[in-house]
């Protein structure tokens, strides 16, 4: 099965075990959301990286650039640990992460979470790749990821005990979407996927292949 088949797998039974308000409330905003062509900002393949960094667990700052020296990067950004999606990509991603190191390249993930709650989402999940903290969403916006939230929504995420503002450090209430970019050694954007539909993500096989034209 396919990573997006799981993740079409997990969004039925995620709807299911809502109220039916609130799962019609979810699906009228989702409608609306995904209709904004939000991924029209989002910097473009052929492009050159944003300078960007992030933080780990020390709070140290970890630039891409240094990265870079060394290898290709699989950048995946990320909604957060409390996004079970994200969870099931993260997952999907460990699995292939030897293949991609025998590639030569890095992976790293990053969601604005602060790095308490990081933390829980590797022990949850079994993650061994980087996974950083980028707060304030400061590296998802230099790629064009970051919007902010309606109103429906935050209330959506109230009733599900999700407080961005808790989780994020800020009352921005502010998220990436979530996004795959392939950047070679010499930080150009080889390949990306950017999608507003949090639902659906790069296949673990397409970015094995993408690496392979590196």
């Amino acid at each position: 099965m396919s990573l997006n088949d799981e993740l079409k797998k997990l969004e039925r039974e995620v709807l299911s075990s809502l109220d039916a308000d609130v799962q019609k409330l979810l699906l009228s905003e989702n409608a609306k959301l995904f209709s904004r062509f939000l991924e029209d900002k989002a910097i473009k393949v052929g492009s050159k990286a944003p300078a960007i960094y992030f933080r780990d667990k020390n709070l140290k700052t970890v630039f891409l650039k240094d990265i870079l020296k060394e290898h290709p990067v699989v950048l995946n950004f990320f909604r957060g640990g409390w996004c079970p999606y994200c969870n099931l990509e993260l997952t999907a991603l460990q699995k292939i992460n030897d293949q991609i190191e025998e590639k030569g390249a890095q992976l790293i993930s990053a969601s604005p979470e602060l790095y308490k709650f990081v933390e829980n989402t590797l022990k949850n999940n079994n993650i061994t790749s980087p996974v950083f903290t980028d707060l304030g969403n400061a590296a998802a916006n230099e790629f064009g990821l970051v919007f902010k939230l309606p109103p429906k929504y935050r209330e959506i995420y109230s009733i599900l005990n999700i407080y961005l503002n808790e989780l994020n450090g800020d009352n921005s209430w502010t998220l990436p979407m979530p996004a795959t970019f392939i950047i070679s050694k010499d930080n150009i954007i080889t390949a990306s996927y950017i999608n507003a539909d949090y639902t659906q993500r790069m296949e673990p096989d397409d970015i094995l292949a993408q690496l392979d034209l590196l």
